[in-house]
């Protein structure tokens, strides 16, 4: 199982190996023919929700708008690489805090039923004594209906 100190050091080494990629954006890629060859140039995209409706009105599924955010050139260049990189960083980082809040909760779960547990133990010495009290009394009552019961006998003698 990964600690979650494991988890917090990998994603601080992920953010200090370069640059992140902003949430909601991707690479598209566009061809182009020129002179019978086919050409690929990429760029990257950023989505964002619009809420479209007539005056005032709100539509009830906003519009997924997309704006180009950067110019990436072919997949030999190196903005196209490098921002490669910077999603695949952006990805790995998300999976990390998904991994690191499942963590913390199964820790939190863990802290609360130690808790409980921590009782239990003082519930069972207490119930322990009260029953150790209730065997003491009743070995008190039998000697005191001995102690009658002896007495009686030395009276009905007399």
């Amino acid at each position: 199982m990964t600690s979650s100190l494991a988890v917090k050091a990998r994603i601080a080494q992920l953010r200090a190996s370069g640059v992140i990629a902003e949430p909601h954006t991707w690479i598209s890629a566009t061809s182009v023919t020129k002179n019978g060859k086919k050409y690929t140039y990429y760029r990257l995209l950023k989505g964002f929700r619009v809420k479209s409706g007539k005056e005032g009105e709100q539509s009830q599924k906003p519009k997924l708008k997309t704006k180009m955010v950067q110019y990436l050139g072919s997949a030999n260049s190196e903005a196209y690489k490098e921002m490669v990189k910077a999603i695949a960083r952006r990805n790995e980082i998300q999976r990390l805090l998904k991994k690191l809040e499942t963590l913390e909760k199964q820790v939190n779960a863990d802290n609360s039923q130690k808790k409980r547990k921590a009782r239990q133990p003082v519930l069972t010495t207490l119930v322990m004594e009260l029953m150790a009290q209730v065997e003491r009394l009743q070995a008190d009552i039998v000697s005191i209906k001995r102690l009658f019961r002896q007495q009686l006998s030395t009276v009905e003698l007399c």
